[in-house]
């Protein structure tokens, strides 16, 4: 944490004093700045080349010691900006303690510099002479020697100009691509779960210690084809030791319904089970309860589960045996370790190749024999060789430090995989804490996160957010996080952590002490409100010591407090809704992240509190469902340092007047607001940060704005909600937007012209996805959008009036995912040429559509085509396109369906030409929608 400490600590000074055009200038106190930033670039680059050994007692003491001293100076440097910014004391008198901070702060960092160069020294002597000619330690006293030397440019720009913004491979670590053994284990459980003649609700087990691989074997189970055909519903839902029964619920429904975001964010327990059950009813379908902890915790889901004797089944995994037993119906399954080849197949899976020099081999089979058949410690162990260079004393530190039972091994394993991590990662590593365990993790929220704590630099000219989108591939690539859910094109969208490493986080950032858990242990079977001792808890126990994370555990919803040690925090976390008042977060004068849910009353606070958090950087809030709903007008400030404004909610509205505090905050990057449409009107100024905005109203589709905007990449318009926006000028514009990439439209009444735009060329040329909703186009006008040179995915929902399409050929020459959602689409006139390149196409409530047309088979990108609430007969053609395919020796097409045989049953009882008018719950529609992290473009 010291080199994180240390950046952030440089980023600070940078913001306010040392960019072309400070906050702050203060021209007399430059000389003693300067020197403060050349020490950190020292200690910064020093850091990140430093090649001692990690169980250096010496080092490990000096890099505490910066840290500390880093997080001090720079929370001294921040209350002092506070008060200036807020003009609660004298600024003479300010100005005058942050200048003897200064002075304090170049004392410690000289004192810190001469230190690490005496280490230094003391190992360069230990190794002997540089095989190079030029040691580190010289380079360092090169440094020391030469005035000006350290400066902000990148220490070694040939180095930094490798990195790439990482484009997430497709071989990223799913369930099952790494699976390897249990052979015997997969067929027992298929056969438990498909071919056993029990009709009655049968609940079958996994039992094994962490690590083992349950979740990975379920998971392949979960997507084994003939499961995914047997099954008419199926559901997945972790629960882990710190779980709430409202949450387990709201998983499975989410899974098995398609019930509106109000009913998925009631409270009501009772409420929820009766949806799932409902959902679940005289329906085949099977349920993965994944990492359950208690029979209680088994106990308060159970009921929700039918039983209409139609060989519906319940797949739990476990590691305490008495839980497994207590809830099998039929004898459990015990995880094996795996066998000696076993193991080293998967190391060599992991490594990603499977012949090495004799050498290396040896010590490779040595290490993966002290794994002891246990599958995490054995993959955590290839991601770490497959990173270090292949040098004989090297991998010998690696297998000198894998030691310990099968207990052991893996805490040995992670410590040696954490304390090899590039020192910008181990910020990023630990920080995974802050989320509760077997959280799913947005990768775009994440990275704005890591930005806005400050943990990079700029690096050869790219943003803070590229930064961290590299440093989190290389958390996958060591196998450090897991990778949830990908997009079409392979990149990263949901990633989660293993418990067992999440364990290793907290216990390291306690350590650190850089984070405060706060929460009991709480579990979801009791009811009602957990009421904490906040303020005398803070002041005896948890913020006894300052902590720069908060991170608040689900359950605890009504927070207090009355403390007055709160200045020391700068980032605060929720993922549960809590009773804690906008008003109260001033109390928090550093604060810079703000992630959190809050309840209807109190998300409707006074927001003129904000004003006072002037160090923010990141805001995103969100509030629970209600239906009485009212307005509540949202107000902007001068935030000169966020980056992104998240808020979410269903009662939030910012008028053109309070909008315009967007111009007044110049690092702004994401601004995403729910669910009132903003008008934004232009300014004088040219705002080259932003990249968001979410959600627009198509009026202010303007050329002034828009070339205002010029970096814009990712963009939503909202037009009127019950009747749509029906000017259509505002199309033309777009011609400004050349590096949008992102444009989501919705509830806009389109009239697309066909001249006077130059669709081919120069309009959008950067724009990869492109989404429309309720914009009653006609379908001859998607020959237009077919022009469009670069778009890769287009999702139709509910977009186009007419029954039947017939493409253009030459059209779509870049798409690769098609989404289409129509209850009036019927036939569909296309042949292969019209999607030349098309990977995924998937058709949701296409409940006229009669087939697909079997020119699809012509598609040989053709990946997946997936079907939701469809005829069986457009299942049967996608069928015959695979079969067609398969013929001519193309065995890639993948066909999934998913209520199918429940459409039929409802089609039975509607007329389908009434579903096809537009109308219905539009309000409903536009809650699920704006929810939906896939298309915001923020989130």
């Amino acid at each position: 944490m010291a080199y994180a400490a240390v950046t952030s600590l440089k980023g600070t000074l940078h913001l306010h004093f040392l960019q072309s055009q400070p906050r702050l200038p203060l021209k007399c106190k430059q000389e003693i700045l300067n020197s403060l930033h050349e020490n950190l670039c020292f200690l910064q680059e020093i850091l990140e080349k430093s090649e001692i050994a990690y169980n250096n007692s010496a080092i490990k003491d000096l890099e505490a010691e910066m840290r500390d001293v880093a997080f001090k100076a720079e929370e001294r440097i921040e209350m002092e900006l506070s008060n200036i910014y807020l003009q609660s004391s004298s600024i003479e008198a300010c100005l005058l303690r942050l200048h003897g901070i200064f002075k304090q702060v170049v004392k410690q960092t000289d004192y810190l510099k001469k230190k690490l160069i005496k280490i230094k020294s003391k190992d360069q002597y230990a190794k002997g002479p540089s095989i190079t000619g030029v040691s580190l330690l010289g380079r360092m006293q090169q440094r020391e020697l030469l005035l000006g030397s350290t400066s902000s440019q990148p220490a070694d720009p040939e180095r930094e100009n490798n990195i790439t913004v990482s484009k997430f491979s497709k071989s990223a670590s799913k369930f099952d691509s790494r699976m390897v053994g249990c052979d015997k284990e997969f067929k027992t459980i298929l056969g438990k779960l498909t071919q056993q003649s029990a009709e009655k609700l049968q609940v079958v087990s996994i039992v094994g210690m962490g690590g083992i691989g349950k979740t990975t074997l379920a998971g392949k189970v979960y997507k084994d084809p003939s499961i995914t055909s047997y099954f008419y519903k199926q559901a997945w839902v972790t629960v882990s030791q710190e779980y709430t029964v409202v949450e387990m619920l709201r998983c499975l429904i989410g899974c098995v319904s398609a019930s509106s975001n109000d009913e998925q964010s009631s409270n009501d327990r009772d409420q929820l089970a009766g949806s799932l059950r409902k959902s679940l009813k005289d329906q085949r379908y099977l349920i993965v309860i994944d990492d359950i902890w208690s029979k209680e915790a088994w106990d308060s889901v159970q009921r929700c589960f039918p039983d209409d004797n139609n060989r519906s089944r319940i797949l739990l995994t476990s590691r305490l045996k008495e839980v497994a037993e207590y809830a099998a119906s039929t004898s459990i399954i015990n995880m094996p370790f795996l066998e000696a080849n076993e193991s080293w197949n998967l190391f060599c899976n992991v490594f990603g190749k499977t012949e090495f020099l004799l050498v290396f081999e040896q010590i490779s089979r040595d290490i993966v024999k002290k794994c002891k058949g246990l599958p995490l410690a054995i993959t955590l162990v290839a991601s770490l060789l497959s990173k270090t260079e292949e040098k004989v004393e090297k991998w010998k530190n690696v297998a000198e430090s894998v030691i310990g039972d099968s207990n052991e091994v893996c805490s040995s394993v992670l410590s040696l995989s954490y304390n090899q991590l590039p020192h910008p990662s181990k910020a990023c590593f630990l920080y995974f804490g802050v989320f509760p365990e077997d959280y799913e993790i947005p990768v775009k929220k994440l990275v704005k996160l890591w930005a806005a704590e400050g943990f990079f630099g700029t690096v050869n000219n790219k943003n803070m957010e590229e930064v961290a989108t590299e440093c989190l591939q290389d958390l996958v690539d060591r196998s450090l996080v897991l990778v949830d859910k990908q997009s079409y094109n392979g990149k990263i969208k949901i990633i989660r952590m293993h418990d067992l490493l999440r364990d290793f986080c907290l216990r390291e950032t306690r350590c650190e002490n850089l984070l405060n858990v706060i929460g009991n242990d709480y579990h979801g079977a009791v009811a009602g409100l957990v009421k904490l001792p906040f303020h005398k808890w803070i002041s005896q126990h948890l913020f006894s010591k300052a902590c720069p994370w908060v991170s608040i555990k689900p359950g605890c919803y009504n927070i207090q407090n009355r403390s007055k040690c709160f200045g020391n925090f700068h980032s605060l976390h929720s993922v549960d809704h809590i009773d804690l008042s906008i008003k109260e977060l001033c109390h928090f004068k550093l604060l810079r992240v703000v992630d959190m849910k809050l309840r209807f009353q109190n998300f409707v606070d006074k927001m003129l509190h904000m004003a006072n958090l002037v160090h923010l950087r990141y805001l995103g809030l969100s509030q629970s469902a209600r239906e009485d709903v009212r307005l509540h007008k949202l107000k902007l400030f001068e935030h000169w340092n966020m980056q992104s404004f998240i808020v979410r909610g269903f009662s939030v509205i910012l008028d053109s007047s309070e909008a315009s505090g967007i111009w007044k905050m110049p690092l702004l990057r994401n601004f995403y607001v729910d669910i009132i449409p903003l008008t934004l009107e232009a300014s004088e100024v040219i705002h080259r940060n932003i990249e968001t905005i979410s959600w627009l109203h198509p009026k202010c589709c303007t050329e002034d704005l828009f070339t205002r905007i010029p970096n814009l990449k990712r963009l939503g318009i909202q037009g009127e909600l019950l009747f749509g926006y029906k000017n259509s000028d505002g199309f033309y514009n777009f011609v400004h937007l050349r590096q949008l990439e992102k444009l989501s439209i919705k509830w806009w009444d389109l009239k697309l012209p066909y001249s006077g735009i130059p669709w081919a060329t120069s309009f959008l040329p950067n724009l990869k996805k492109l989404k429309f909703f309720r914009a009653r186009l006609p379908w001859s006008d998607m020959r237009l959008i077919g022009m469009l040179p670069n778009l890769e995915v287009l999702k139709l929902i509910d977009a186009c009036e007419g029954k039947e399409w017939e493409p253009c050929e030459g059209g779509f020459p870049q798409l690769k995912r098609l989404v289409i959602e129509s209850k009036c689409l019927k036939y569909w006139n296309a042949v292969g040429d019209h999607f030349p390149v098309l990977e995924h196409l998937e058709l949701t409530n296409c409940i006229s559509l009669r087939e697909i047309p079997i020119e699809f088979a012509d598609i040989t990108t053709l990946a997946l085509i997936q079907l939701t609430y469809c005829p069986d007969s457009v299942l049967a053609s996608a069928k015959r396109i695979q079969d067609e395919q398969q013929r001519y020796g193309i065995d890639t097409l993948l066909v999934r369906s998913k209520n199918i045989k429940q459409y039929l049953k409802l089609e039975e009882l509607m007329d389908v030409t009434r579903v096809c008018r537009l109308g219905g719950d539009e309000k409903l529609r536009a809650t699920k929608l704006s929810c939906d992290g896939d298309d915001d473009g923020v989130a």
